[in-house]
């Protein structure tokens, strides 16, 4: 694809944005249906780095900034990768903000944010920016890239960064699309080289914006997400685009779960993690798609399960 290819957030639901003072901590329900303090015992992402390619993150945000590495901004190579869309910062917090007693807290609070900006205020971007920034990532120092962005139309120049990306053994997980029902996701979510993600509810009802198709992988919480939003304060939104970031902090719980403790067990293409996943999923809760993998792929990811995996995993 040349250069001048445009790429962009899908449209999400954006609820007031909440001031640092007003929030305190809150605890997500994201975070409360699976019972995350429990996975916490086990590992809280500590040693995982994780690329964010959004729309940059708020560097000085209080719940995020320990746990910024160095990015970069492929928008505007003179300045840091500062987010003035909102979008990037919100899905940085859902992965890693910091369990600190202010704000909210992420699924894998420890882990570490490189963030990428690929998409300006408007959430727009050049997909050959884009595939940069994966190569850029892959070569970097990350382990997990995290894609929430993307497009009805194939995006060759994306695959064959990701391809890239993945002969280095870092997998990338991509937002599924917000269009509702669809023959397949979105790119660069439907290539098999990805993990795609789609969204459900409070109820674990499938999201009626969530894409849907063959190649849909999993379902995560993707309505009405509490998180962190520039400058230095916090949002409620809708999307896939919130999904896709709670695997990616599961991902990193497992990462990091294994590294601690020096277990064999590889985590180094989407393959590994779609292996382990598949075993530790529950499925939607609506009667007409349950069970039906075009509609929520193999399950609704489940950190409760996870905790069992662990148990059962350890040295």
């Amino acid at each position: 694809m040349k250069n001048k290819q445009k790429c962009h957030l899908p449209p999400y639901i954006v609820d007031p944005i909440i001031s640092l003072q007003a929030a305190q901590q809150k605890i997500g329900w994201n975070i409360t249906a699976f019972n995350l303090p429990v996975a916490w015992e086990k590992t809280k992402g500590e040693g995982v780095k994780v690329a964010i390619l959004d729309s940059g993150c708020d560097l000085d945000h209080p719940d995020l900034k320990k746990n910024l590495l160095k990015g970069k901004n492929f928008v505007n190579p003179s300045q840091p990768p500062k987010d003035m869309c909102g979008h990037g910062t919100h899905v940085a917090g859902t992965i890693a903000a910091e369990n600190n007693k202010i704000g909210m807290v992420g699924v894998a609070p420890k882990c570490k944010i490189i963030p990428v900006k690929v998409l300006d205020a408007n959430g727009n971007g050049s997909m050959g920016n884009v595939a940069k920034a994966i190569r850029w990532a892959a070569t970097s120092g990350a382990d997990i890239i995290s894609l929430s962005l993307g497009s009805p139309s194939k995006l060759q120049q994306v695959r064959k960064a990701i391809q890239y990306a993945a002969k280095r053994g870092i997998p990338t997980f991509c937002a599924a699309g917000n269009a509702g029902k669809t023959k397949e996701v979105f790119y660069p979510a439907a290539y098999p080289e990805t993990i795609a993600v789609g969204s459900v509810d409070e109820n674990f009802k499938r999201s009626s914006f969530s894409n849907t198709g063959e190649n849909l992988d999993f379902m995560a919480p993707g309505g009405k997400i509490f998180s962190t939003y520039p400058p230095d304060w916090y949002s409620i939104l809708s999307g896939t685009s919130m999904a896709c970031p709670f695997v990616v902090g599961v991902a990193a719980l497992l990462l990091s779960f294994t590294r601690k403790n020096n277990m064999s067990i590889s985590l180094g293409t989407v393959d590994d993690y779609r292996k382990i996943f598949k075993q530790n999923t529950i499925p939607i809760s609506n009667k007409k798609y349950a069970g039906n993998k075009f509609f929520q792929g193999f399950g609704i990811i489940d950190p409760r399960k996870f905790v069992e995996w662990c148990k059962n995993n350890s040295n």
